[in-house]
């Protein structure tokens, strides 16, 4: 090979090792493309053509019957959107090991080129495609192969048409798939690699009939499909195939599909935050015994597979008692401090009746709580998590028993779908139908096209009852790639938008890598919604900023969506988080003060008859740890604004039973309010071990909250409904109803609806019915402009804005969307002209950034302005171009002249903190790298301290507390600017883990007996060092009796915060947070000394304590600029100055400048820290520094003068010098300053 050179051997060179092996059983010829010997150890590596190859197993199939005999080990590391210069994976993937060196292939199976296709056919693209090629292969051959592996290039398939007009065009893709194919095969010429082929024949056959045959979207192959490219791969490889027996054939792919899924659960292992990444906590001897065991098993069923492929007797299934035991650690329940355990645990871990825990729950006077089912009648029902109703009035609920994973050596994930019904009419379930038991942690599921689209992490699949029975007999495993990260932060949440577009919540710190027909999608570490149009199959994104876990969304009678964390429990209004997603997204402000409630689990809007009508509208979320109920709050439209404005009043429900965890709110059919209860005692994927036994696995609820002064609502079956009976049910007052009428009537045929949509609206002018006819249209992306026409000539600006936000969805298919979204800017109320703005983030027409800033003609407002500023963020490509032409803004009024400018100069601090806090938050850079990145980051000015409240109000103030805001969950920072530099701030943000509170941090403690601890350190002394351990017991250990004290250094706090906000918040909360501090400057006679709240702990230099904490100072002649000099007090703090980098500052040129510190009394001076202006580049103004000491403040002498000019000095007094003052100054004409001083002595 030519690049890869002696790296790679060459074909002649192992038909010379193998030589011997050609007259085996097993041997290929000499024509074969992959050489095969006993014990080859082969890899497929790239995007989901290999990747789907685990669900089916075909080509494995095929290749150990041919090779029987040979014992080829075979694994897939293919991933979904892999590329060849973009492999994104989650943070700290190989922390523990990588799991593709371990296996250190021998040859590689290459598929690329299908992602690399959608970034252009230009000859530049192409070019780059290949270099990338070459280097990634030298980069397997020389770190994972020892520089002798086989490959093998395998091109693209064809993309095959759908025949839908809103799929990609096959020709366009295949024209350029054709080109990656070509240039595939020539880089596999010039490396002389073997090179597959599979474009040319899979083309050929999609085009011999119409429609997706081999293929589930054109691009993903379906079973069929698989079976046809694995005899093609099979042949290309080996020549041709031979006739399998059938039998054989699937028994040996029924345990390659076996052993295909315990690999998936290694090199894809689900929580990977937990098993390897920054919340890897309680668990780090955990994990690597699952790894070991699942790598075992994997061996077990590689040695079945071989025996069942040569015809060897087998036992039923392979024999996995050999594989190893996995860690299972003692449980943590009740073992930590009453505080942690408030409203987290119950006292006791005992799990009351349903009908106890009712009894524990409050409800406004004349409703009740009643029990629909519960694990005691139905065993299956166990950690529900969400809940949804079918066209039938069917109860659907999603249950996750294997939550927070599954578990090597435990029987398969088995978490469910259930269905149940109340056939009797007695409130109560007394069926349940498993309609699908195959799921490991559905965190999101919703009906589509008469089946159920639901979470298998790490895919989402399509499942469908096709013969009545309830139970799923059509499985396609329709999106691969959803990140798994963190099994409780992946897509979940689901919910349809009126004009049917499926929003699916995500948290941070996660990595998203989907394959779409439109091309590859990624997000990593950015908290949000995505997007899924299911009949384009189109996927976008919008961020949640602030969000830890965004985990409830509920949109509102005119198509609002509301969204909330699952962190927080703040609730946002989407539409001016929805703009084009940019980078620098700032946070919002929520609808109201939720009144520091975490976290939230589902949201609601009150809106039926069966409730009171106090209630009618209203809003609800389901709260799970420092409340267990239903906080309700009132929400309405600003009266003055674009926004929502509200506040809590009574709560729905609350409960003192801390087991009761209450989840996913819904108005039912009947118009109660129905809820599932996790019902779990321990809570939090991180506060616990994963493998904690106390997970509770077993218990599940179903309730119902009742008005019983009013009756229940009679439940309408609507599969029964003709589409004009449907459209009328869109009427009733239930949000709930016509969210399940408008699913029916998109699986409905498209004809038949629309004309019953025609008659409808024929001869009304009630927006809210024409909306509803809108966003049905819009679900089938077919929506009529002169409909849009006629909402937007309502006097209603609920359905003006309405109709625009469906303007902006459909943009690709409304010619006159810019003509809309245009004569928008110009409405009358501000949520128009809200909507608007954000549709025309999304143009790419040249006079966008006019358009955008014709809006500041009307009156701004808060909300207004927010989605102004992003949308001027997306339009940046264009208007930085443009800046360039003197016609730029030519068309725009002199206000918008000036809110442009005004735009620029607010975004400019903040732009410099993009790159540094992306390096810091980089949980994969090096440390030399991020620590840079930190240091930039605190240099940084721009910051707002009176703005960063806000944002730590937003951001942080659901765990820790300033004063009286924010809940003391975590560390309390009233005094943090005291204890931590701006670097240390930044720091422990970014780098949780590095530096852990006190009382926050676990230790490993290993005695000279050999007695092993585990716990939180209670108490240490020079003598003793006393743990809380897992019984809930203390224990003091002698410190001379440690051997090992090991930190394990995990922080509860998540990693990736500072980029879910923009940057210049983050540099206003670290201006906030620099500023708390517990020190007051005290002034007398010219002196000025700190005062603190909490005495600081004292620092020591060689066994001398520091005596200088609470002198005082008193600055010279020469000190005349009253900001530089404001605070001088703190040069002998642990801590400097904000916004200067020296605690005092003396008059440029100044003759013989100096301080003096004066001590509480005379002591004994053993050592004095000098820290010099923190920039470098004034270090050379320290010429002549000079230290002298008197005993009564009058009389000095010279005790030390400095001859090099650094950063900072420890100087050693002279043996016995005793003194009350010390003076600091220059021995000559000179500019003085400092940032800090510590005296040390006795």
């Amino acid at each position: 090979m030519k690049r890869l050179g002696s790296r790679s051997i060459s074909l002649f060179l192992v038909l010379v090792v193998c030589q011997s092996l050609a007259t085996s059983q097993w041997a290929t010829a000499q024509s074969s493309r992959l050489q095969i010997r006993e014990g080859l150890k082969l890899a497929a590596v790239g995007n989901s053509l290999g990747e789907r190859m685990n669900l089916y197993g075909n080509f494995e199939t095929r290749l150990q019957l041919r090779h029987a005999g040979a014992n080829l080990r075979f694994r897939n590391f293919c991933w979904p959107a892999d590329e060849v210069g973009n492999r994104q994976r989650p943070g700290s993937y190989t922390t523990i090991d990588d799991p593709l060196a371990v296996f250190a292939p021998e040859a590689y199976l290459c598929f690329f080129g299908a992602n690399e296709s959608y970034a252009g056919t230009d000859d530049a693209a192409v070019a780059a495609f290949v270099a990338s090629y070459r280097d990634y292969l030298s980069l397997l051959n020389s770190n994972y192969s020892g520089g002798k592996a086989q490959f093998v290039l395998v091109s693209p398939i064809a993309f095959e048409s759908s025949g839908h007009r809103l799929h990609p065009d096959a020709s366009t893709r295949n024209e350029a798939l054709k080109i990656y194919r070509d240039a595939i095969e020539k880089l596999a010429s010039e490396e002389s690699l073997p090179f597959v082929d599979l474009f040319t024949e899979s083309k050929s056959a999609f085009d011999a009939e119409p429609g997706n045959q081999y293929t589930i979207n054109g691009l993903h192959l379906n079973e069929a499909g698989d079976r046809w490219v694995a005899r093609l791969l099979d042949r290309s490889l080996f020549g041709d195939s031979p006739t399998f027996d059938e039998s054989q054939f699937e028994s040996v792919r029924k345990w390659v599909n076996d052993k295909s899924w315990l690999h998936l659960q290694d090199y894809r292992m689900l929580n990977g935050w937990y098993v390897y990444g920054g919340r890897r906590t309680w668990d780090t001897e955990t994990f690597p015994s699952e790894y070991r065991k699942i790598r075992e098993m994997v061996a077990v069923r590689d040695r079945y597979v071989w025996d069942l492929a040569q015809g060897n007797p087998v036992a039923d299934r392979p024999d996995d008692s050999g594989t190893g035991q996995v860690v299972v650690p003692e449980t943590m329940f009740g073992t930590r401090s009453d505080s942690f355990r408030e409203m987290r645990e119950p006292k006791e871990l005992v799990y009351p009746t349903p009908e106890e825990s009712i009894e524990m729950m409050t409800v406004p006077e004349g409703m009740e709580v009643r029990l629909f089912a519960s694990e005691r009648e139905f065993p299956e029902l166990a950690n529900p998590n969400q809940i949804a109703f079918d066209a039938k009035g069917r109860l659907w609920v999603s249950c996750m028993a294997n939550y927070p994973q599954w578990q090597p050596g435990a029987a398969p994930p088995d978490d469910r779908l259930l269905i149940f019904e109340d056939t009797d009419g007695d409130g109560k379930a007394d069926v349940c139908k498993t309609f699908y038991d195959k799921l490991i942690c559905p965190t999101g599921f919703e009906f589509y096209d008469g089946g159920v689209l639901v979470v298998d992490e790490p895919r989402i699949l399509f499942l469908k009852d096709t013969d009545g029975d309830d139970k799923a007999d059509q499985v396609i495993q329709l999106i691969d790639g959803i990140a798994t990260d963190d099994t409780h932060h992946t897509m979940g949440a689901w919910e349809f938008s009126h004009g049917g577009n499926l929003h699916m919540l995500e948290g941070i710190s996660l990595s998203t890598t989907l394959e779409t027909p439109w091309g590859p999608f990624r997000n990593k570490n950015t908290g949000g919604a995505y997007v899924y149009d299911p009949i384009s199959q189109r996927v976008s994104h919008y961020r949640t900023p602030g969000y830890g876990n965004p985990w409830c969304l509920v949109f509102d009678q005119w198509g609002n969506g509301i969204v909330g964390d699952g962190t927080n429990a703040k609730q946002h209004w989407i539409a001016p988080l929805a703009g084009k997603e940019v980078d620098s997204r700032k946070t919002l402000q929520p609808v109201f003060d939720n009144h520091g409630l975490r976290p939230a689990v589902g949201n609601e809007f009150l809106l039926s008859r069966h409730l009171p009508d106090d209630m009618q509208g209203q809003f609800i979320y389901a709260c799970v740890i420092n409340m267990h109920g239903m906080p309700r709050f009132n929400l309405r439209f600003e009266s003055d604004g674009a926004g929502y404005e509200g506040e809590r009043v009574e709560d729905l429900l609350s409960s003192t039973d801390m087991i009761f965890r209450p989840v996913d709110p819904k108005i039912g059919p009947d118009g109660a309010v129905w809820f599932g209860d996790w019902c779990n005692a321990l809570i939090g994927h991180m506060q616990y071990s994963q493998r904690d036994p106390n997970r509770d696995h077993t218990h599940g609820r179903v309730y119902r909250l009742v008005n019983k002064n009013k009756p229940l609502l009679d439940i309408v079956d609507l599969t029964r409904l003709s589409e004009s009976e449907l459209l009328d049910q869109l009427l009733v007052p239930e949000l709930r109803t016509r969210y399940r009428v408008r699913r029916v009537l998109r699986d409905r045929p498209e004809q038949q609806v629309f004309e019953a949509i025609a008659d409808w609206i024929v001869d009304t002018d009630d927006p809210q019915r024409l909306c509803e006819a809108m966003w049905i249209q819009e679900s089938f992306r077919n929506v009529d402009t002169d409909l849009i026409d006629r909402i937007l000539a309502s006097d209603d600006y609920r359905a003006r804005a309405a109709a625009i936000h469906t303007v902006t969805n459909e943009m690709l298919r409304i010619d006159a969307a810019h003509d809309y979204l245009a004569a928008a800017t110009s409405d009358p109320h501000p949520r128009v002209r809200l909507e608007a703005v954000r549709g025309i983030s999304f143009l790419e027409t040249p006079d966008a950034t006019e358009l955008a800033l014709s809006v500041t003609d009307h009156p701004m407002d808060y909300w207004i302005d927010y989605t102004l500023e992003h949308t001027l963020h997306a339009l940046e490509p264009a208007w930085s171009r443009a800046q360039k032409s003197d016609n730029f803004l030519a068309g725009s009024t002199e206000q918008a002249k000036a809110y442009f400018l005004r735009y620029q100069r607010m975004s400019g601090p903040g732009g410099a903190a993009v790159v540094p806090l992306e390096i810091a938050d980089d949980v994969d850079a090096s440390s030399q790298d991020r620590n840079a990145a930190i240091e930039t980051l605190a240099g940084l000015r721009g910051g707002n301290a009176g703005r960063g409240e806000d944002v730590f109000n937003q951001v942080c103030s659901a765990c820790h507390q300033i004063g009286d805001l924010g809940k003391k969950f975590g560390p309390d920072l009233s005094d943090v600017g005291s204890r931590f530099d701006k670097q240390k701030i930044i720091r422990s943000i970014v780098m949780p883990n590095d530096e852990i509170s006190k009382g926050y941090e676990t230790v490993n403690i290993l005695t000279v007996d050999g007695d092993t601890f585990n716990g939180f350190v209670i108490a240490k002394t020079d003598d003793t060092l006393s743990l809380g351990i897992a019984n809930g017991k203390q224990v003091d250990i002698p410190i001379d009796d440690i051997e090992i004290e090991k930190p394990m250094k995990a922080s509860s706090m998540p990693e990736g915060l500072l980029k879910q906000i923009a940057p210049i918040q983050a540099l206003d909360l670290i201006a906030y947070l620099s500023s708390q501090r517990d020190i007051t400057k005290v002034s007398r006679r010219g002196w000025t000394s700190a005062k603190y709240r909490n005495e600081p702990k004292l620092r020591t230099h060689n066994g001398a304590v520091e005596i200088s904490h609470d002198a005082a100072i008193k600055l010279g002649p020469h000190f005349g600029n009253n900001s530089w000099n404001s605070d001088p007090h703190l040069l002998l703090t642990p801590v400097g100055r904000e916004g200067f980098d020296f605690a005092f500052h003396s008059d440029h040129d100044a003759k013989s400048p100096y301080v003096t510190i004066r001590l509480n009394e005379t002591a004994t001076l053993k050592h004095l820290l000098l820290r010099n202006r923190l920039s470098s580049q004034f270090h050379s103004r320290a010429k002549g520094l000079t230290v002298w000491v008197s005993p009564d403040g009058e009389d000095y002498r010279q005790v030390w003068k400095a001859d090099k000019l650094k950063g900072d000095w420890m100087i050693d007094f002279p043996d016995g010098t005793k003194a009350q003052y010390v003076r600091i100054g220059l021995d000559g004409e000179g500019t003085f300053h400092l940032y800090q001083a510590v005296v040390f002595g006795e």
